[in-house]
C-alpha cells in the first residue's frame, strides 16, 4: 500500500504556522522561559561539583545547595566590585555633565564659524534636540523601572530553579528518556551528553575571555591615563559577550565617557586599544580558549542575537547563542532536522562534497554502460 504524501503547500503551511506559534510562545511567556533559561544554563555548569559532592557522601539536597551557594557568593562578589565603581562613577556624575554641557557649547561655536548659522538658528536647533530628547525621557525612565523590577524577580527566580534543577536533574533525565521510544534511547542520552559538554565547554571558555578581555581592556586604558579605566574596561569585556553588536556599544560608551573626562587624543587611543583587543580577541582568544565547542556560523549568531532581543531583551542577546548551540546538537542527531543543522553550523568542506559528486558522476556513467 502506498503512503500518500501530503503536498509541499500543506507541509510548508504547517512549518510556518508551528514557528509563528513557538515565537508567539517564547514572546507571551518570557517570564517564565528567561529565569528557567539562565537556570538551566547554570545547573550544566554547576552539574559537575554538584556530581563529585555527591560521590563523596553528601545528600544531593546539600550538595545542589553548597554549589549554589558558592556560585552565588563568587556572583556577588564580581556584583559588589562593578557596583562600587559605579557609585564612584555617579558621585562625579554632576562635574561630568556639566563638562558635557561646555563641550556641547564648545562644538556650537565651532560649528557656528565652520558654517556661518546665525546664534538663533543654533538655539532653536538645540533647543528641538532637548525637547526631543525630554519627551522620550518619561518612557525611558519607566522603561529602567520595569527593567529594574524584572531583574530582581530573576535574582529570586534564578537561585530557587538552579537548586530544583540541580535536585532533580536525574528525574529530568529520565523524563526526557521515556518520552521516546526505546530504540531511541542511545541517541537521546547521546544528544543530553553532548548538550552538557557544548555549554560546559562554551560558558566556562566564554568567562576565561572575558576575564582575559577585562585585563587587556583595563591596561590599555591604565596606560592611556583613562580616568575610569577599570569601570570602563571590566564594561567594554561584559558587553564583549554579546556576539558582534556588543564591541559597537562598548565603544560608543567608553568614548562618551571618555570625551567628557579626557582629550581627544585619548579618545582616539581608547577607540583603537578596543578595536585592537576585539581584533586579538576575535582571532586568537575566541578559537583558542572557547574552542570548536560552539560551530555556528556568523550569519546565524548575528540572526540569532537580533531575534533573542526582539523577544527577551537583553537577556535573549546572551542566551541567543546557546540556545542555538543547543538546537543544533538537537538537529546534528535527528534525521529529519539535519539539514537544519547543517544550515546553523560552519561551511562545510568543500573536499567532501566535491568527492561525492564525482562518485555520483561515475554511477550515472556506469549504470549505461552495464546495460
Amino acid at each position: 500500500m502506498e503512503v500518500q504524501r501530503r503536498p509541499f503547500y500543506i507541509k510548508l503551511s504547517h512549518c510556518l504556522m508551528a514557528i509563528v506559534l513557538i515565537f508567539l510562545i517564547l514572546y507571551m511567556a518570557q517570564g517564565i522561559c528567561v529565569p528557567l533559561s539562565f537556570a538551566g544554563l547554570f545547573a550544566i555548569i554547576l552539574s559537575a561539583p554538584c556530581g563529585y559532592l555527591e560521590r563523596k557522601g553528601v545528600p544531593k539536597g546539600i550538595a545542589a545547595l553548597i554549589s549554589l551557594l558558592a556560585a552565588l557568593i563568587v556572583m556577588f562578589v564580581v556584583l559588589y566590585f562593578i557596583s562600587s565603581q559605579i557609585m564612584s562613577f555617579k558621585n562625579e556624575l554632576p562635574a561630568l555633565t556639566s563638562q558635557l554641557q561646555s563641550s556641547i557649547l564648545d562644538l556650537e561655536n565651532w560649528a557656528r564659524e565652520k558654517f556661518n548659522l546665525s546664534s538663533d538658528s543654533m538655539r532653536e536647533m538645540l533647543h528641538s534636540a532637548t525637547s526631543q530628547t525630554l519627551s522620550h525621557t518619561t518612557s525611558l525612565v519607566s522603561f529602567t523601572v520595569s527593567t529594574l523590577s524584572g531583574a530582581v524577580i530573576y535574582l529570586v527566580l534564578i537561585p530557587i530553579y538552579t537548586f530544583l534543577l540541580l535536585l532533580y536533574r536525574r528525574l529530568i533525565v529520565q523524563f526526557l528518556v521515556a518520552s521516546f521510544q526505546q530504540k531511541h534511547t542511545a541517541v537521546v542520552y547521546s544528544v543530553l551528553q553532548q548538550t552538557k559538554h557544548v555549554i560546559k565547554g562554551y560558558v566556562v571558555g566564554l568567562l576565561i575571555e572575558m576575564v582575559i578581555v577585562a585585563i587587556m581592556n583595563c591596561a590599555g586604558f591604565f596606560i592611556l591615563g583613562v580616568k575610569y579605566a577599570l569601570l570602563l574596561g571590566v564594561i567594554a569585556a561584559i558587553l564583549n559577550i554579546i556576539p558582534y553588536l556588543g564591541i559597537f556599544t562598548a565603544c560608543m560608551l567608553s568614548i562618551l565617557i571618555t570625551y567628557t573626562t579626557n582629550g581627544a587624543a585619548t579618545v582616539l587611543g581608547v577607540a583603537i586599544t578596543l578595536v585592537v583587543v576585539h581584533l586579538i580577541d576575535s582571532n586568537i582568544l575566541l578559537p583558542k580558549v572557547v574552542g570548536s565547542k560552539v560551530k555556528i556560523n556568523a550569519l546565524v549568531t548575528i540572526l540569532g542575537v537580533i531575534v533573542g532581543s526582539t523577544l527577551w531583551g537583553i537577556p535573549g542577546m546572551f542566551l541567543a547563542v546557546p540556545i542555538i548551540a543547543i538546537l543544533k546538537v538537537i538537529f546534528d542527531h535527528v534525521e529529519d532536522l539535519k539539514p537544519w543543522g547543517l544550515l546553523l553550523g560552519d561551511e562545510p568542506k568543500p573536499v567532501k562534497v566535491l568527492k561525492k559528486q564525482k562518485n555520483l558522476v561515475k554511477q550515472t556513467e556506469e549504470k549505461p554502460a552495464e546495460g
